[in-house]
């Protein structure tokens, strides 16, 4: 089933920005980002959500570990936020 919803101009061009940005369709996008009714994992709690991840990552490994743009970004705000990765 198909709605339609009318926006003010400089919401939907809001809208549309973000969405291309992303890649997607404003309509992607607003299914992407808007909260639903299945989307319930909001109100689990934090270690529950994150439970099927443990051991998917081995922080252990640091010297020889591929550095990338988000790792390197990461380290920047920990290192503005005071705090120092061996």
């Amino acid at each position: 089933m198909s709605q339609t919803l009318e926006l003010p101009d400089e919401v939907f061009e809001a809208l549309a920005k973000a969405a291309r940005d992303g890649g997607v369709t404003p309509a992607e996008w607003l299914a992407i980002n808007l909260p639903t009714s299945d989307a319930c994992s909001q109100e689990r709690p934090l270690p529950e959500l994150l439970n099927d991840l443990i051991g998917s990552v081995d922080s252990t490994e640091t010297q020889n570990s591929h550095q990338t743009a988000f790792s390197i970004a990461l380290a920047e705000k920990f290192r503005k936020q005071g705090l120092r990765i061996p």
